[in-house]
């Protein structure tokens, strides 16, 4: 029996040995690879105190604490600005320019910061979650559409986001995860007896919903919105993700600093880091972790009908997050005939139609895993093969035959697919869209950024140039929400 307790304590320090000795030579190979990464900046470097912390003694406990705290924030990045910008290292149209982006020069106020939109005589109140490495502009004309509406909108700066990308570097989740519950505490104080609704993109969405589970779960129901929207929901993303930290053995000792990147860029967008950091991949891995485990507690809980109605929009190609997860993971739960997924389709015009290489099997077989689907399907797709018009073909739960309604949208001519960056922008976003005028005609924006000469020669990558960044369909998006809510209040 000891020789068995010998050797099996032998084989587990040899497996241990291994695994670590692998994991090493992991790091030191990102070490060498990254270190043809661009220079780090002070951007990247640099850290700022006073961010929220979910572990802090003393957080902040209101929107209103919340948002003193960034005013100390954005001081700091004021003066690093001041003191560090360099346009020929950084980029004339730098966010970290003293002087101004020209594109933050369109808008009436910084987006990066935490924001609220009143409604005079509000009917409800919003809460809007933005995505990773992304700021509260996100969802600036969801909130502006809210709030015309009678709605009054509140956008939440998630704790490291919208000052220094460096700021990714050292985030948690559970910092982005307390600071959700603090809003929603402090909308519940603010507006006693108005309804709560929340709007999330990306890791937002996650985030939205592992608050709404976690309630269900420990029987606060009183404290749950009303109805969740979602856009691009980050509910699976690569299981690579976790991994995205390894090089901390390495750089724990105070070398290889750049692995700690994925990439390194000029941070030109105004209101999404440019550079990411690994770091900040490794947090939405273990956030969509914990979320899958709070989603399988409260299916065998038999207590999903609790969750709030939730309405989610989703292109069936997504290079961020997985479409084929959030079917199986969060509508594998969902138990409420209200609720419902928006698939936008590829653009499927014959003339497109032979140059796409996507294969929509994956989908359709997680489709087929949920065999008693109990809630509302949407597919947007061209309305016939020969036509860049779109129609919806809803199949209501436990219906066999869609429901088709043509809608006053078509594919632009140059665009095969939505993307995971798009879904939020309208298409005359003064930022990202590719139809924006200003008083002297069609503006330049990152979303019509499209230069062409030799490869290798520009500092911004060519498949950012290709990405579609606004959405096509954006008012039909805005059209749901808004009569989704109509429908609640009447």
């Amino acid at each position: 029996m000891r020789r068995i307790a010998l050797l099996a304590l032998r084989l587990s320090l040899y497996a241990f040995a291994f695994v670590f000795g692998a994991l090493v030579v992991i790091a030191l190979g990102d070490v060498l690879y990254s270190s043809g990464l661009r220079e780090l900046r002070p951007w990247h470097q640099e850290r700022l105190e006073g961010e929220f912390r979910a572990s802090a003694p003393r957080r902040a406990a209101t929107l209103a604490e919340y948002g003193a705290q960034e005013d100390a924030l954005f001081a700091q990045v004021e003066a690093l600005r001041a003191r560090h910008f360099d346009a020929a290292r950084d980029g004339g149209p730098s966010r970290y320019n003293p002087t101004g982006s020209p594109f933050t020069a369109r808008l009436d106020r910084d987006w990066n910061r935490s924001y609220v939109l009143p409604a005079r005589n509000p009917k409800a109140v919003a809460l809007l979650l933005h995505g990773l490495s992304d700021s509260p502009y996100s969802l600036r004309s969801i909130a502006l559409a809210l709030q015309a509406d009678g709605v009054s909108a509140y956008g939440l700066r998630l704790p490291g986001h919208g000052t220094l990308p460096g700021e990714l570097d050292r985030a948690d989740w559970p910092d982005w995860a307390a600071a959700v519950e603090m809003a929603l505490a402090d909308l519940r104080a603010l507006h006693p007896g108005l309804p709560i609704y929340v709007v999330g993109y990306s890791t937002g969405a996650a985030l939205a919903v592992k608050a709404a589970v976690d309630a269900v779960i420990a029987g606060r129901e009183a404290e749950l919105p009303k109805k969740i929207f979602l856009l691009s929901p980050a509910l699976g993303v690569s299981p690579f993700a976790r991994l995205a930290n390894v090089q901390r053995i390495v750089t724990s000792l105070g070398f290889g600093q750049k692995s700690r990147w994925g990439n390194v860029d000029l941070e030109i967008d105004p209101y999404k880091y440019q550079s990411f950091a690994k770091n900040a991949g490794a947090q939405v891995g273990l956030l969509v972790a914990a979320l899958d485990e709070a989603l399988t507690r409260l299916k065998d809980s038999g207590r999903a009908a609790a969750l709030p109605r939730i309405l989610s929009f989703q292109s069936v190609v997504d290079e961020t997050v997985s479409t084929v997860d959030l079917i199986d993971r969060l509508y594998a739960v969902v138990d409420n005939p209200a609720s419902e997924l928006v698939l936008f389709d590829l653009n499927r015009a014959e003339d497109i139609g032979p140059f796409l290489t996507f294969s929509p099997d994956a989908v359709i077989d997680a489709f087929r895993r949920q065999p008693h689907r109990n809630w509302r399907l949407t597919v947007v797709t061209n309305a016939r093969p020969d036509t860049r018009a779109v129609a919806e073909q809803s199949l209501r739960a436990g219906a066999s035959t869609p429901e088709i309604r043509r809608l006053p949208f078509e594919w632009p001519d140059d665009v095969f697919s939505l993307s995971h960056v798009a879904l939020p922008f309208p298409p005359d976003d003064p930022v990202y869209g590719d139809r924006t005028t200003g008083p002297d005609g069609p503006l330049v924006t990152l979303g019509t950024l499209q230069m062409r000469g030799e490869k290798n020669v520009l500092s911004i990558a060519a498949a950012e140039q290709l990405r579609l960044r606004s959405n096509p369909f954006h008012a039909y998006i805005v059209e749901r929400i808004l009569a989704a809510i109509a429908a609640d209040l009447r």
